[in-house]
C-alpha cells in the first residue's frame, strides 16, 4: 500500500476550479508563469535547497529529475509547496509518458511558451480537452481531481487500465465532480492515489511536491 499523497495534516491550496470539461470556464486568472523550468537541473550535487519541510517528497523527486520527467524553478530550488499549473501537469505527463504527435494546441497556449507543444501533444492523445473547445487555462492551478483525470486518460492512451469502482469510501466522495469520479475511483483503487486522512480533497489544488509522490509510483510502474 503506498503512504498518503501528503504527510498527515498535509493537503493542497483550497478549491479548485475549471473541471477540463468543454462547458466549464475557469474561475481566476493567474498572473504567474507556470514554474517547471525545463532548462535548468539541480546543481550542488543534485540537491535543492527548499525541501526541508518535504523531505517525504525527496526520493520522487530526485527519480524524477534523474528520468528527465521534472525540473526544479531553478538550479536549486524546486518549490515543492506551489501549485502546480494545467500547463506544467500536462507538460510533465507528456514527458513522463512520452507520447508524441501533433502539437497543434489550444488558442489560448502561447506558441511561444515552452509548454505549447506538450499541451498539444496531450490534446492529441486525448489526454486534455480544455476549458472550451479552444481554451485550456494553461496558468490556471490544477485541481486533484483535474489531475487524476489527466493521468486516467493518460494511463488509458498507454494502453494500461485500471478497475474502477462505483463508490469510495472517503468521506468527500461525494464531493467529486460527476465527470471525474470514474478517474478517481480507479486511481485510489489502484494505489497510485492514497489521498490524505481519509479524504480525496478533489478540489484541493496540487502542489509539486504531491504532484512529484504521485507521478513517481506511475513512473515505477513505467519501467518496472
Amino acid at each position: 500500500t503506498f503512504p498518503d499523497d501528503t504527510p498527515a495534516g498535509g493537503g493542497g491550496g483550497g478549491g479548485g476550479g475549471g473541471s477540463d470539461e468543454p462547458s466549464d470556464k475557469p474561475t481566476d486568472d493567474p498572473k504567474d508563469e507556470p514554474t517547471d523550468n525545463p532548462s535548468v537541473t539541480p546543481d550542488d550535487g543534485k540537491k535543492f535547497k527548499d525541501l526541508g519541510a518535504h523531505t517525504w517528497a525527496e526520493d520522487a523527486i530526485y527519480e524524477l529529475v534523474d528520468a528527465g520527467v521534472i525540473n526544479g524553478t531553478s538550479a536549486n530550488t524546486y518549490s515543492p509547496a506551489k501549485n502546480i499549473t494545467r500547463a506544467d501537469f500536462a507538460t510533465l505527463a507528456v514527458r513522463l509518458f512520452k507520447f508524441e504527435g501533433d502539437a497543434e494546441t489550444f488558442a489560448d497556449v502561447p506558441k511561444d511558451k515552452y509548454y505549447a507543444e506538450p499541451v498539444g501533444i496531450a490534446k492529441a492523445n486525448g489526454i486534455v480537452n480544455g476549458i472550451s473547445e479552444t481554451e485550456f487555462a494553461p496558468l490556471k492551478e490544477i485541481s486533484r481531481e483535474e489531475m487524476m483525470v489527466m493521468l486516467y486518460r493518460a494511463l488509458k492512451a498507454a494502453g494500461i487500465e485500471l478497475e474502477a469502482t462505483v463508490e469510495l469510501n472517503h468521506s468527500d466522495y461525494d464531493a467529486v465532480s460527476d465527470y471525474a469520479k470514474e478517474a478517481v475511483s480507479a486511481l485510489i483503487k489502484s494505489g497510485l492515489i492514497a489521498g490524505s486522512n481519509g479524504k480525496i480533497n478533489p478540489k484541493a489544488h496540487a502542489t509539486r511536491a504531491e504532484v512529484a509522490v504521485v507521478l513517481n509510483r506511475i513512473y515505477v510502474l513505467l519501467v518496472k
